[in-house]
């Protein structure tokens, strides 16, 4: 289940961004009831809904970055063995 918990809250960002949204717009009418239709209106709330999403994001995106870290790691590992051994030299 540990394991799978990054994936869950990834998936649980979703109706987090929804919430934050809706809740975003709400907010914002009561405070600016007259300016229904302007830019204000879109970007505001997707700014609260990405702030909504983070907390839920992060696990997913950590447990990525490990995993290409540990592949480059091995990859550098790899060439630097490669680079060390000796080569033998091709018989004619």
């Amino acid at each position: 289940m540990r394991r799978r918990l990054p994936t869950i809250l990834a998936i649980a960002s979703l109706p987090a961004a929804l919430l934050g949204y809706a809740l975003g717009t709400l907010v914002l009418r009561a405070v600016l009831p007259g300016a229904s239709d302007g830019i204000l209106m879109l970007f505001v709330p997707l700014l609260v809904a990405g702030l909504f999403m983070a907390p839920f994001l992060v696990p997913y995106l950590d447990r990525k970055a490990k995993a290409d870290l540990a592949a480059y790691r091995a990859s550098q590992a790899a060439d630097e063995g490669a680079a060390a051994s000796p080569k033998a030299s091709p018989r004619r």
